[in-house]
C-alpha cells in the first residue's frame, strides 16, 4: 500500500473513530419512574427561558429491585403535563416519564412529561 492510500485509510478510520464517540454522548434515553426527591440550584422566571434547574432522585422499577437515580435538570429543561408548564419543584411524589442523555458520567434531563 502507498503512503497517500495509508493516509487516506488512517483519515478515514479516525473519522469513524471521533464519529462513533461523538454519537455515543448524545444518546437519548426515555426512562419512568417516581420522583423521591428534588433539590434546587436556581430558578429564573424569564420568559425565553424560565423555570428551574437543579436535581431529581427517580425511584423506578429494575428487575426485581428498585433503584434511585440522580438526574440533573439544567435551567431551561421542558417539564410539562400535557400542554402545562409544571416547576421542577411540584414533581415531588409524581410519576415522569424522563428523557435524558450521559453528559460526564451523569445523567441530565433534556424534558420531563409529567403522567400521574
Amino acid at each position: 500500500m502507498n503512503t497517500a492510500a495509508t493516509a487516506k485509510c488512517l483519515t478515514l478510520l479516525g473519522s469513524l473513530a471521533l464519529l462513533a464517540v461523538a454519537s455515543a454522548g448524545f444518546a437519548q434515553e426515555k426512562i419512568e419512574g417516581k420522583v423521591v426527591g428534588t433539590k434546587l440550584t436556581h430558578c429564573d422566571m424569564n420568559v425565553k427561558i424560565g423555570g428551574c434547574a437543579g436535581t431529581m432522585t427517580l425511584e423506578r422499577k429494575a428487575g426485581d429491585k428498585t433503584e434511585e437515580l440522580t438526574i440533573n435538570v439544567p435551567l431551561g429543561t421542558p417539564i410539562r403535563k400535557g400542554s402545562e408548564t409544571v416547576y421542577l419543584p411540584a414533581l415531588r411524589g409524581k410519576t415522569v416519564a424522563v428523557t435524558q442523555a450521559m453528559e460526564k458520567n451523569e445523567r441530565v434531563a433534556r424534558a420531563i412529561e409529567l403522567l400521574k
